[in-house]
C-alpha cells in the first residue's frame, strides 16, 4: 500500500520502518508504534469510541490523531500497533465478545447510513426477527477476524467493527462462535461449551444466515457453503438437545 507522504507527516511516522501488515490491521503499514491504513466508512465512530473505552480483559488498540486533531487524514487512519497474531483460541475470543458486549452497552450506534454487502447481509440475517425482547445495543461485526493474540497476554482488539443495526447482547460473541466453526479453528463442543450464553442458538443462526448472505454476495463459495450447511447441522442438533 502506498500511503501519500503528507498523510505520514500528518501522523509523524518514520516512513523508514515501514512493515506491511495483513487483513487483521486492515492491510495496513506499520511504522514503528503506528498503524496506517485506508479508514473504513466506521474509522471516525471507532476512533473516538477505541480512544476511551476500557474492555476488562482485553486490550483495546488506541486511535492515533494527526497533528491537527483528525481521526482521518485524505482517507486513511492511524493506530498504535499492538503486540500479537491471529490465532486459533476461539473460546478466550468468545469470552472477550462477551466482555466487549457488556462494555459496549451504554455507547450509542454510529449513525452511518449504510447500504454496502455487510449491511445488507446482516439486515437480511435479521429480517423479521426480534431479538427474543432483549435491549439492543451495539455489537461487533467481525470480532475474531479483529483479534489478536501473544502468549499470556489477553487477547487484543485492533478495531471496533459495527454491524449495521443495533443486535442482542451476546451477537459479538455467536458471531465469534460462527466464524470459528467455518474456519475449522475450533471444535464443535464449542456449542455446549458456550450454551449458558442466553439465547445463544438463536444468535448463532442469526450469525450464521449473515455469513450465508455474504458468501452467496461475493460469489458462493462451494467449500464455505459446505461448512455453513454442517454447522447449520450442528445448530439444529443442538437446539434440539436443549429442548
Amino acid at each position: 500500500m502506498a500511503i501519500p507522504g503528507h498523510v505520514l507527516t500528518s501522523f509523524q511516522a518514520d516512513e523508514s520502518q515501514a512493515q506491511p501488515l495483513g487483513p487483521e490491521w486492515g492491510n495496513g503499514v506499520r511504522y514503528g508504534r503506528i498503524v496506517i491504513a485506508q479508514a473504513p466508512s466506521h474509522a471516525a465512530w471507532s476512533s473516538k469510541v477505541r480512544e476511551k473505552v476500557t474492555v476488562p480483559g482485553v486490550r483495546v488498540a488506541r486511535p492515533v490523531r494527526a497533528t491537527d486533531g483528525r481521526f482521518t487524514v485524505a482517507g486513511y487512519h492511524a493506530t498504535d500497533f499492538v503486540e500479537g497474531e491471529p490465532g486459533h483460541r476461539v473460546d478466550e475470543a468468545i469470552a472477550a465478545a462477551l466482555r466487549f458486549d457488556d462494555a459496549m452497552a451504554y455507547f450509542p450506534a454510529p449513525s452511518l447510513d449504510r447500504d454496502d454487502a455487510w449491511a445488507e447481509a446482516d439486515r437480511a440475517a435479521w429480517k423479521g426477527r426480534t431479538g427474543q425482547d432483549k435491549k439492543l445495543q451495539i455489537v461487533h461485526a467481525d470480532f475474531l477476524a479483529c483479534c489478536l493474540f501473544a502468549g499470556s497476554l489477553p487477547p487484543a482488539l485492533t478495531d471496533f467493527v459495527p454491524v449495521a443495526a443495533a443486535r442482542p447482547h451476546g451477537y459479538s460473541a455467536a458471531l465469534t462462535l460462527i466464524d470459528g466453526l467455518l474456519a475449522d479453528a475450533v471444535d464443535d463442543a464449542v456449542l455446549s461449551r458456550w450454551s449458558h450464553v442466553s439465547d445463544l442458538y438463536f444468535l448463532c443462526e442469526r450469525a450464521l444466515d449473515y455469513r450465508e448472505h455474504l458468501n452467496s454476495e461475493f460469489g458462493g463459495s462451494s467449500n464455505i457453503s459446505a461448512k455453513i450447511d454442517r454447522v447449520r447441522g450442528l445448530l439444529v442438533s443442538g437446539a434440539d438437545a436443549t429442548l
